[in-house]
């Protein structure tokens, strides 16, 4: 480590003053995803056997660091997203008009709170795509273990979003939106989780027997 800027991220994270939660987590491990990915796509540009792809795994290095750059946003925004909830519930409810405008603040206060993790799942769709288009590359050797680490990570990453989600949306009393918005982020995941499952078998059988199996994940 170059600083102590991680070592004081995970102080806060652990400390019951701090304002980081699961949610900034996980937005952490998807950009650590993302820079092994990039790291995996950096050193395979320069290697001989794909210096006819080398602009291809460029624009893929460029798209993990992209990636990795937004989960860093987004890890921040995660973080102070729900304040604007708890603040609008700390308004006065003594009369009517005071209750609608309460009421009214709430509803947007959660909308904005359901963005980071929403956007979460947008960017972890991105970076699906990124590992499938590197692991159609075939390569060789112990970097292969990166990519399924970044695989595993971004399960994880998938699943927390989902659950950052609901705990905005089931405080909505917009009823439409809130299925929405439910609906977008189990299809979002449902369809990750298949993706992530067809890229971890293919990458855990090179692990295993040092080849490719014979069918890679593509585009159906």
């Amino acid at each position: 480590m170059k600083d102590e800027t991680f070592s004081a991220y995970l102080t806060e994270l652990g400390s019951k003053d701090g304002v980081s939660g699961g949610g900034s987590a996980a937005a952490y491990i998807g950009a650590m995803s993302a820079s092994l990915v990039r790291m995996v796509a950096d050193i395979q540009k320069d290697k001989k056997t794909y210096a006819e792809k080398k602009d291809e795994l460029n624009s893929l290095l460029n798209e993990a660091e992209r990636i990795r750059e937004a989960f860093e946003e987004l890890a921040k925004a995660d973080a102070v997203a729900f304040e604007p909830v708890l603040d609008a519930y700390k308004l006065s409810k003594g009369t009517q008009e005071e209750k609608k405008a309460r009421q009214e603040a709430v509803e947007a206060a959660l909308k904005g709170a359901v963005e980071p993790p929403r956007l979460m799942l947008e960017e972890g769709q991105n970076l699906i795509q990124v590992l499938k288009e590197l692991t159609a590359f075939r390569m060789k050797g112990t970097i292969v273990n990166d990519l399924m680490v970044a695989t595993l990570f971004m399960g994880s990453v998938l699943e927390t979003a989902v659950l950052n989600v609901t705990i905005n949306t089931k405080l909505m009393k917009d009823k439409e939106l809130k299925e929405q918005l439910e609906k977008e982020a189990e299809r979002r995941l449902a369809h990750g989780k298949l993706e992530l499952t067809k890229l971890s078998e293919s990458i855990r059988y090179f692990l295993e027997h040092n080849e490719w199996p014979e069918l890679l994940t593509e585009e159906e």
